[in-house]
């Protein structure tokens, strides 16, 4: 799927997490709103990347959120926004250091998330 955010991927996690006390066993991922960001004034992609993450390293950020209970920042209708602040899991240079993922859950599909962006935290 794509559109004016980018590519959107709808991933089987290797291994369910639980998060909130739901079973959470699939993800969709907007990757390339992680690796480019949102231009504030146009909403369409940023030219230049900002990081590299593949899906595969997004599931690793994902499997940070198994076993936690979390308050949404966010209700809209039947959908639940958050953003926390986390250590990036994935080796190289970022290893460590501090992301923002932002994701949503919504009521009637409590086995996905979806992860909306993670970002530097640093900046």
């Amino acid at each position: 799927m794509s559109h004016k955010r980018g590519r959107i991927v709808e991933i089987k996690l290797k291994r369910s997490i639980v998060f909130n006390s739901n079973k959470v066993s699939r993800a969709t991922v907007e990757i390339d709103h992680i690796n480019f960001g949102l231009d504030k004034k146009t909403g369409f992609l940023n030219k230049i990347k900002r990081s590299n993450l593949t899906v595969m390293d997004i599931e690793k950020f994902l499997m940070l959120l198994d076993g936690e209970e979390i308050m949404a920042n966010h209700y809209k209708g039947k959908v639940s926004q958050f953003s926390i602040r986390v250590n990036c899991p994935v080796a190289g240079k970022f290893f460590g250091k501090e992301f923002i993922m932002i994701f949503d859950t919504h009521y009637d599909k409590s086995d996905l998330l979806h992860t909306i962006t993670i970002f530097p935290g640093w900046r």
